[in-house]
């Protein structure tokens, strides 16, 4: 039997690996490397960021070759319960949130998708009982067959990737595909695309108003468990949303009140998500380098006060005009770097100050400067990280570098 795997990231080798595992002959394919392909192979494999229209692709499809992805692919192989965390924000701390739960309750538990660990990579260690959290992601979620899940999550859709989609509208599509796939959906009421889905296989959670898990002033509310937040380690709007669906998802796969609850304190959050950096000199640092897009951009907007806000990046071709009133009301300055720095000027220039910088060294400088005692800088892109680094990752752990190098230069001063 032979298998093309297309694109040999790390999603691409583990499915290789996992193949050859089951007697495969695996023929690899990277664009930057093209060989010659079989007519006819029994399967092809395809990484979640090679686009449907790839013209080895299409031609596969055309000669009436399965194509599946990397999740799918991982998914014939695994046993016990899944639950999928889809979102265009959200997703990985929720995800680690469940997982880290699950854990603490002594439970066999896996993590992986989007989150960084193909799932390839350990679906043969499953086993009934064991329970594995997948962060999937548009472009993994477009490519499933037959994939099947005890509980989807859906925890906003907000416009991203519109320069792989055509419209949002086929973006939202990929993301309700999930839907379609679970037993039970835990889903965001406050999101209008959201709202109504689902029918009786749904869960609903909510900020604004009653639902099956709910905000009452600074409480969760689930039924008789109650949480007020101040008890809970990770702070903002945004998060009060991630510990709802984390909740409901826990309490349909069984998981004690008391496990829970010790789960939630002791879940410190992800790295590059709203993380706290240092303080020098009575200014504080934040870097959320994982914010892509406008609506987590916006959440981080909403989790500050008396903010200098670091953006900019690869454009997406994403309209930031709606952030326009909560810019008025909390930005102090903007420091634009990036393809999009302009774009950040000419959006929010006639509101407050805004400067542009080379790299986020200066970037990261030049907003000390702006900012005074009590003021929150905050690194919170809204964009792509490839314009200028490798991932969002690279791009937080150069701004950590040049906190660090600020803190050396004025701490005390």
């Amino acid at each position: 039997m032979k298998a093309v795997v297309i694109g040999m990231g790390k999603s691409g080798t583990a499915a290789a690996s996992l193949l050859k595992r089951k007697g495969y002959e695996v023929v690899p394919y990277d664009d930057r490397k093209p060989i010659p392909l079989p007519e006819k192979p029994s399967l092809v494999v395809k990484s979640p960021g090679v686009p449907p229209h790839h013209p080895v692709v299409q031609k596969f499809k055309r000669a009436g070759v399965p194509v599946i992805g990397e999740v799918e692919l991982a998914y014939r192989f695994c046993r016990g319960r899944i639950v999928a965390v889809t979102g265009t924000n959200g997703k990985s701390t929720t995800t680690a949130l469940i997982h880290h739960v699950l854990l603490t309750g002594g439970y066999r538990a896996f993590i992986g998708g989007n989150f960084g660990i193909p799932f390839s990579s350990f679906a043969e260690e499953t086993e009934e009982g064991s329970i594995t959290v997948l962060e999937l992601s548009s472009f993994q979620i477009e490519d499933l067959v037959d994939f099947r899940c005890e509980v989807s999550v859906v925890l906003n859709v907000t416009p991203d990737h519109l320069n792989r989609y055509p419209s949002f509208s086929d973006y939202a599509s990929a993301k309700l595909e999930l839907l379609q796939r679970s037993k039970l959906c835990v889903l965001n009421l406050d999101d209008p695309l959201l709202r109504g889905k689902g029918g009786g296989r749904a869960l609903f959670f909510s900020r604004k108003g009653k639902a099956d898990a709910f905000l009452d002033g600074d409480r969760i509310v689930c039924g008789g468990f109650i949480l007020p937040l101040r008890e809970l380690p990770l702070k903002g709007v945004h998060n009060a949303e991630n510990y709802m669906a984390s909740l409901l998802v826990l309490k349909r796969l069984g998981v004690p009140d008391d496990v829970i609850v010790q789960g939630f304190k002791t879940f410190t959050g992800l790295p590059h998500r709203t993380e706290f950096v240092a303080t020098v000199n009575g200014i504080t640092f934040i870097n959320d380098s994982k914010s892509t897009n406008v609506d987590s951009l916006r959440k981080a907007l909403e989790s500050f006060n008396r903010i200098v806000l670091i953006a900019g990046g690869s454009d997406k071709g994403l309209d930031f005009s709606p952030l326009r009133s909560l810019v008025k009301d909390r930005v102090k300055a903007i420091v634009a770097i990036g393809e999009t720095a302009s774009l950040f000027k000419s959006t929010f220039g006639d509101l407050v100050e805004v400067v542009i910088e080379k790299d986020i060294y200066s970037a990261t400088r030049r907003a000390y400067a702006l900012a005074e005692k009590g003021d929150v800088v905050l690194l919170s892109p809204g964009c792509a990280s490839f314009d200028m680094f490798k991932s969002f990752e690279e791009r937080g752990e150069r701004f950590k570098e040049a906190v660090a190098l600020l803190e050396e230069t004025f701490a005390g001063s």
